[in-house]
């Protein structure tokens, strides 16, 4: 029986580990969200800003009912700051949080955005993160800034120690690394080089397409970070980031490893060098001193990255919005303000703090559950399996 067994054993986790490699970069449609089904597929926030923000987060109900989570005459999902309301000391003006039900690890999200938060004292994100225990489990921010302080989108990852990337400008991306070291805050980020990508000149183009490639496990290459104004042809864009806008059903799979050919392969090409990109580098490839002391670029990603919730907010003041709030220029165009007064004094500086989304879109491993990995599927079998050692 013992025999018998260990073989099945050790033949199963074969097959399952030979499974898993070949559904790396193969990535099946999950979830494609618009208008409406926002409110399905995420849940409110309404707990206090972990960023320390002049922000109360909202639940559901509220925020439906007060017409700040909404869908417009374009069908775009809305969600907005309140922008009519003087709000008392020691309050927070309401904004709305949102967090997805369904976990995604390795593959794809794409996002098509109108209009972004735009404004002083405005702090807008889209992000991903593990759901406890920050930064344990990773975070990726695809879209962040704050005050306006744009026109250049910044995409950032944030931690546990030992995860180090290459600084300044490189082949494999078109932004600028300005911060190596992705631990904690401020963690490692890439500043892009498209002005419309963020703030002000994004929602004057008309918006654009974010999309996010996540590639954790050992082997593959990375997280990059793309964008594409909204003018950008819809034949120079991959179908599953343009379907929807050009009248096409988006594409039921992705392939993104060298197993692509023919039209795969021809989808692959159009992504093109992402805008920002963090590389997999295995702790076996870098030296000791790089290990030590982070002098040179590793980051073994499987290490860093769990199961992520996707994130959509917006926080006002705030650990990041309220710093900069000074130089930013945006204390002296309204009267050399503290961010806290601003925020609560002027309701119709708010107008435009808001998301407009029209659709997103997650493609994850064909073997993933709940977002969850093939790996994980893997180690979870076999578990079950080892189990009969013991009868």
């Amino acid at each position: 029986m013992l025999a018998r067994c260990t073989l099945s054993l050790t033949a199963l986790a074969a097959v399952l580990l030979l499974s898993s490699a070949a559904l790396g970069g193969n990535y099946t449609l999950r979830e494609e969200i618009s208008g409406q089904q926002f409110l399905e597929r995420f849940w409110f926030w309404s707990y206090n800003d972990p960023t320390h923000g002049t922000v109360d987060y909202v639940d559901q109900f509220t925020a439906v009912s007060n017409g700040l989570a909404t869908v417009n005459a374009n069908g775009a999902f809305v969600i907005r700051a309140d922008n009519t309301t003087v709000v008392p000391p020691g309050q927070g003006r309401r904004s709305v949080r949102l967090h997805s039900r369904r976990l995604m690890s390795d593959g794809i999200l794409v996002g098509k955005i109108s209009f972004m938060p735009q404004g002083c004292a405005t702090w807008p994100a889209f992000w991903t993160c593990t759901n406890d225990r920050w930064p344990a489990g990773g975070e990726i921010d695809i879209i962040e800034g704050a005050n306006d302080q744009g026109p250049r989108n910044l995409a950032s990852l944030h931690t546990l120690y030992g995860c180090h990337i290459a600084g300044g400008y490189r082949s494999d991306q078109t932004g600028f690394t300005g911060q190596p070291d992705c631990s904690y805050q401020p963690g490692c980020s890439a500043s892009f080089t498209a002005n419309s990508s963020y703030g002000p000149q994004f929602n004057q183009n008309g918006g654009g397409y974010f999309a996010m490639r996540r590639e954790t496990g050992p082997g593959d290459p990375g997280i990059g970070v793309y964008f594409w104004p909204l003018n950008t042809a819809a034949s120079n864009l991959p179908a599953a980031v343009s379907a929807i806008a050009d009248g096409r059903a988006a594409p039921k799979y992705v392939v993104t490893n060298a197993n692509a050919t023919g039209n795969d392969r021809r989808e692959l090409a159009k992504w093109g060098t992402p805008s920002a990109f963090f590389a997999n580098v295995a702790n076996s490839s870098a030296s000791a001193t790089a290990l030590a002391t982070g002098a040179e670029p590793v980051c073994q990603m499987q290490n860093f990255f769990g199961d992520h919730e996707i994130i959509i907010n917006l926080s006002l003041c705030g650990d990041w919005a309220g710093e900069t709030f000074g130089y930013s220029g945006c204390a002296a165009a309204n009267g050399n303000v503290s961010c806290d007064n601003f925020v609560r004094n002027n309701p119709s500086q708010f107008t435009d703090a808001r998301w407009e989304i029209d659709y997103m879109r997650v493609y994850d491993n064909a073997a993933a559950s709940s977002g969850r990995s093939a790996q994980w599927l893997c180690f979870s079998i076999a578990l079950a399996l080892i189990a009969c050692l013991t009868l």
